[in-house]
């Protein structure tokens, strides 16, 4: 079974997400901000991340730059999730070594889609 790491700090859009996702057999780990995810991840190693950008204590995208200077996330899928569609948030989501950006709200066909993708699902 494919484990996978959610990070949001939004209540809502995390339940959210989480609901679309219990649809496919998935380990799912789940952070409310974004040091907890950069715990989760070091602690379990997922195989594709789904981050926030804008969460407290660290960005999706600092959590992305910090995960890939260890050579164990050198190839995982990291995803971007925001709310917004600025430039410099789209540009540091890429900087920091981001596979893609999706946009909320998600649709369950775009999820699938990742999934596919990233875990052959």
């Amino acid at each position: 079974m494919h484990t996978v790491l959610i990070a949001d700090d939004d209540f809502i859009s995390l339940e959210v997400l989480k609901a679309m996702l219990e649809e496919f057999p998935l380990d799912l780990l789940v952070a409310n901000n974004g040091q907890e995810a950069l715990d989760l991840c070091l602690a379990h190693e997922p195989e594709l991340l789904i981050l926030d950008y804008d969460m407290p204590d660290l960005t999706g995208a600092e959590v992305c730059r910090t995960l890939r200077q260890n050579s164990a996330f050198a190839d995982t899928p990291i995803v971007a999730l925001t709310g917004h569609q600025s430039v410099s948030e789209l540009n540091a989501c890429r900087t920091a070594g981001m596979n893609e950006t999706i946009h909320k709200p998600v649709s369950p066909d775009t999820l699938a889609v990742l999934l596919r993708e990233y875990l052959s699902l």
